[in-house]
């Protein structure tokens, strides 16, 4: 999850003794999560703590403000006094390596962490709306319309985390989180404490979970990756019908209920619920064998059919095919400054357009959009040739990590305003972040921590320092750092 650097030379190398700065280009490829890291700085010298949003026996969820810029923010505190073994040491771990690696619109972003004598410290985006348990208190039920928009991209989330060999095993309301009041159409699911990698068809075992969303196979034995699929089915339940489907008086009643596997879809409300919505849970609380996938949920007609929303204008769509095609990538250290200003200084009013028109383009909801996704917008405002040629080229410019898709912190990067992105809040911040020592400068050792690449080549790394400090004082200042993200080194 680190940096990847290359030496490439843009014409022949310079080899009688001359200045080789000008014909060289060293690339420089990041991805959001190398700028997950440790703060190696105390957590309340950092940020100040807001109202207590939740608690438990072993972690708390705080809003909290960074005090240099003021941005909210929410912070899960575990007490490391009642972290009493290695198994709840490496679940931290894991959950910190998995929050790394996510990159998809309806996925809570993990910024940075803290670890101290007697606390660990997770630093996430604030969501303001809430969670969907305190939404679900507000109304009875959702009608069929709403449920399906709030499925269509919890299934869009668990598919992608599916993907990339991730099972959350906690998924309930309390963990869906709400970007804006009352504001169904952008949710993120969150706490990834109990998520955990699998690989390939390996059963996995541990009784872990919230008992109402806990599939039968949890509680009694080995299961896979589609007990978030049970867990999807029980939100799908409560949405439609105001109340779960197997109750009890306390935990042992539920499970006990649970592990039948028998629930109603007879009493009201639902003989006045579609067939096809009681055929889509039917499709999921189901023995795990026959349970249909993530992907097979979030394709199923009746979240094709009920979660459509009005699509982006047209001149919307226009204006971020245009950025797409007119993005040019150099995978210097200033596209790596704009990683970290899109994945982390971004708010959700400077992306909520942008968000629409990539939920719009990823027609298989899979969190990226493909080369065949993006041919097909392209052939609606040019020729089938045209449109191939355009492709190609975005492709070869937006996709920096050559993973064969268009990622979602890619595509925002690519197609948000720059001067959204590079307003003199987020410039300041994102040298914050390089100048780990608080000096005003960016060091070597500074700009190598920072892109998570202490282990690469000093040689290589001084030539692009070289390339930045312009009156090679061997540091960056902020002006100088300024000048880099503003413009192109060549």
């Amino acid at each position: 999850m680190g940096c990847s650097i290359t030496t490439k030379f843009k014409n022949k190398p310079i080899s009688d003794g001359t200045d080789e700065k000008s014909s060289q280009v060293i690339e420089i490829n990041v991805q959001p999560g190398t700028f997950v890291q440790e703060n190696e700085h105390h957590f309340n010298n950092v940020y100040r703590l807001g109202q207590l949003i939740s608690s438990g026996p072993l972690v708390m969820l705080h809003a909290c403000f960074n005090r240099e810029t003021s941005l909210k923010r929410v912070v899960k505190i575990y007490r490391k006094d009642l972290i009493t073994n290695e198994a709840s040491k490496f679940a931290i771990e894991q959950e910190i390596s998995i929050l790394k690696s996510l990159d998809h619109p309806n996925i809570v972003r993990m910024l940075e962490f803290f670890e101290e004598v007697k606390r660990i410290y997770l630093v996430m985006e604030y969501c303001k709306g809430g969670d969907l348990f305190t939404e679900l208190l507000s109304r009875p039920s959702f009608d069929e319309q709403k449920s399906a928009q709030v499925m269509e991209q919890l299934f869009a989330a668990v598919a992608y985390m599916h993907e990339h060999h991730i099972m959350h095993r906690n998924l309930k309301p309390e963990n869906i989180l709400l970007e804006e009041k009352h504001e169904i159409l952008s949710i993120k699911v969150h706490h990834f404490g109990s998520a955990r990698n699998f690989y390939g068809k390996k059963l996995i075992s541990g009784q872990v979970g919230t008992s109402y969303y806990m599939a039968p196979e949890v509680i009694s034995g080995e299961y896979n990756e589609k007990c978030d699929l049970w867990s999807c089915g029980v939100i799908l339940y409560i949405l439609l019908s105001g109340k779960p489907p197997f109750a009890g008086k306390n935990n042992d009643e539920i499970l006990e209920k649970v592990k039948t596997g028998v629930y109603s879809l007879e009493e009201d409300p639902w003989p006045l619920i579609s067939a096809s919505a009681k055929d889509l849970i039917r499709k999921l609380l189901c023995p795990q064998k026959r349970r249909i996938s993530a992907q097979e949920a979030h394709s199923h007609s009746w979240i094709v059919r009920r979660s459509e929303i009005l699509p982006p204008s047209e001149e919307l769509i226009h204006l971020v095919l245009s950025n797409l095609k007119s993005f040019h990538s150099t995978n210097t250290l200033r596209d790596a400054v704009h990683t970290f200003i899109t994945s982390q200084c971004l708010s959700s009013k400077d992306t909520k357009a942008l968000r629409e028109v990539f939920r719009a383009m990823d027609l298989n909801g899979d969190g990226r959009l493909s080369r065949q996704e993006l041919l097909q917008q392209y052939s609606i405002v040019m020729s089938p040739a045209e449109a191939e040629l355009e492709v190609n080229k975005i492709m070869s410019e937006v996709d920096t990590d050559n993973s064969g898709f268009i990622d979602y912190t890619e595509f925002l990067k690519a197609s948000i305003d720059s001067r959204v992105m590079l307003s003199t809040e987020n410039l300041r911040y994102a040298f914050h972040m390089f100048d780990k020592d608080g000096s005003g400068t960016i060091s070597l050792t500074e700009l190598k921590r920072a892109l998570e690449a202490e282990a690469s080549d000093d040689r290589v790394w001084a030539q692009v320092l070289d390339q930045v400090d312009k009156n090679g004082d061997g540091q960056i200042d902020i002006e100088e750092f300024t000048n880099i993200v503003l413009s192109k080194i060549e």
